[in-house]
């Protein structure tokens, strides 16, 4: 109930939020600006977030970013994650079957987040999605799984915004993007060519909780010359047999 909810704890969890976000260290300053807060408000939940070692200032430039035991404290609870233990396991079982990097993203929004990339043993190997990244959910083989997989609500709202047009391989067309998604559902993987980075294509399956909940998308891929139509039908193969064994 929202009457059992702190407004105060949630002022100060949206610094903390927006701090991450920052990407770099930021001032009091930033902070009102990012979150809109009076700076006495503000600066009482930075003084919170500063006396339970989430965050810290720099004495000598007076700007605050996350504490080394905060990142410290998240990744315990990350590791104790039963999914983020499947995804693990997922990720280590494509990258020995396929010899290629392997990622795994999550729905920020109305982009996807690429959280996890385990590298590939062959000798060819492109570098882009890489951790951190924010990526468009209507191409590449993760983050259009991501979208293939989510609730029809949730495609219609998203195709009901402006597209991006990542490079020229990109479909826009929403028309499509619907008919891709129909199939994606039916075989239950789904392959970006050329459309997220030039000259590389990914090929993405869905990640599904026990209740049957699309909790991320993990996806594997290299350059385009490595991925015939034959390779890339073997691929959605491994993806589904994987994440729907694991």
């Amino acid at each position: 109930m929202t009457t059992d909810i702190s407004s105060s704890a949630g002022k100060a969890l949206e610094i903390f939020i927006a701090i991450c976000n920052h990407g770099k260290p930021c001032s009091l300053a930033d902070l009102v600006r990012l979150v809109g807060y009076p700076k006495t408000v503000t600066g009482r939940m930075v003084a919170t977030l500063v006396h339970y070692d989430f965050i810290e200032r720099d004495h000598e430039s007076g700007l605050y970013a996350i504490t080394t035991k905060a990142l410290h404290t998240v990744q315990k609870g990350l590791n104790s994650d039963p999914i983020i233990v499947r995804v693990d396991l997922m990720l280590r079982e494509i990258v020995s079957r396929t010899q290629d990097s392997a990622l795994f993203m999550v729905k920020c929004g109305n982009r996807a987040l690429v959280t996890k990339r385990y590298e590939g043993t062959t000798a060819t190997r492109v570098q882009g999605s890489q951790v951190g990244m924010e990526l468009p959910l209507h191409c590449g083989g993760a983050p259009m799984a991501l979208l293939a997989f989510s609730p029809d609500s949730e495609v219609d709202d998203y195709l009901s915004t402006p597209l991006e047009q990542r490079t020229e391989a990109t479909c826009t067309d929403t028309n499509k993007l619907r008919a891709y998604i129909a199939r994606d559902r039916m075989r239950g993987y789904s392959v970006g060519k050329e459309d997220l980075f030039e000259y590389v294509v990914a090929v993405g399956a869905p990640v599904m909780s026990s209740q049957g909940k699309l909790v991320g998308a993990i996806s594997v891929g290299n350059i385009v010359q490595r991925y015939p139509v034959e390779r890339i039908n073997e691929v959605g193969q491994i993806l589904v047999d994987i994440t729907t064994r694991f």
